[in-house]
């Protein structure tokens, strides 16, 4: 009786929450929604992580109910997406998944909301997510024109429109990731079982991925050297995702140099980075083929932690 109290009590706190975040969201003018993307699903995940998948969907479904009350029909789309989120998280955490399995499955819900976001939700909303970014790249080659600019291909807002698809999804990861971060923080301070990270020192890409994505660098001349507009998108998007993986891989390395030397020097270069990706990529690429990490390591004998 008392367990079944309680499962009440928690369950109605979680609706109180999430029912007084979407009403101030309303209320601010969507100005919280940046935010909500990384709260919402916290809650659910709790809740199912705690009382079983079983109990998450009767929450879940009361939970999408709110943005119908409140007349928030933008939100109905974030608060699907939480939902969601929330309920093949909170199912991995109930049967002990690995973190590898909870980043991927909530990766896979995030992204599939993404795309309905970005290709569907104009059609009910008026938001032209493609229109806006084709406003902003005309502009650019406007100014480029009129500054002179030479070498920028002439199907340039073809190629740079291809990418969007492999944002989304990148963008999808990085969304459950943060997730990911702040579900563990909460489930360990509530003391439910969670499965440990690897310590940010020891993410590097493994040498046989490192190879592939070593080639996708040179993807980027194909553009240039092919005629062939799918082919140029197809090379595009390559060198975008191997570009990116290296500055990823360069920014954690960085990161790790600044912790073990304690100079925070380290911590500027290592936002430099991701703004000089030519830059990025060399270091990436060293971390990735060499022992330059553990060399690091070794010159300031610390262990990795």
């Amino acid at each position: 009786m008392k367990k079944q109290v309680r499962t009440v009590t928690e369950g109605a706190m979680m609706l109180a929450i999430i029912g007084v975040v979407l009403y101030l969201n309303r209320m601010s003018g969507q100005a919280l929604m940046g935010f909500l993307v990384f709260i919402l699903p916290l809650p659910s995940i709790f809740y199912i992580a705690k009382y079983g998948p079983r109990q998450g969907l009767i929450l879940s479904f009361v939970i999408l109910l709110f943005p119908i009350l409140i007349g928030d029909f933008i939100a109905m789309f974030y608060t699907g997406t939480a939902v969601a989120v929330g309920l093949v998280y909170g199912y991995g955490v109930y049967k002990d998944k690995d973190n590898g399995w909870l980043v991927i499955t909530a990766t896979i819900v995030s992204a599939i909301s993404f795309y309905f976001e970005i290709y569907l939700l104009q059609s009910f909303v008026g938001a032209d997510f493609i229109g806006e970014l084709r406003l902003i790249l005309e502009q650019f080659l406007i100014m480029a024109n009129e500054a002179g600019l030479k070498g920028i291909p002439d199907n340039f807002m073809t190629l740079t429109l291809s990418l969007v698809p492999m944002m989304a999804l990148i963008m999808s990861f990085g969304q459950a990731f943060v997730t990911h971060i702040a579900a563990l923080i909460l489930l360990q301070r509530l003391k439910i079982k969670t499965r440990k990270m690897r310590p940010l020192t020891e993410w590097v890409i493994p040498t046989k991925y490192a190879i592939f994505l070593a080639i996708g660098i040179f993807a980027n001349l194909g553009v240039q050297y092919t005629t062939n507009e799918t082919l140029q998108i197809l090379f595009n998007n390559v060198y975008f995702v191997s570009s990116l993986a290296f500055c990823i891989d360069a920014y954690i390395f960085v990161l790790f140099v600044a912790r073990v030397s304690g100079k925070k020097l380290f911590v500027l270069l290592a936002i430099l980075v991701l703004f000089l990706p030519p830059f990025g990529i060399s270091i990436g690429l060293f971390d990735s083929f060499t022992d330059l990490r553990k060399r690091v390591l070794y010159n300031y004998a610390k262990p990795l932690r």
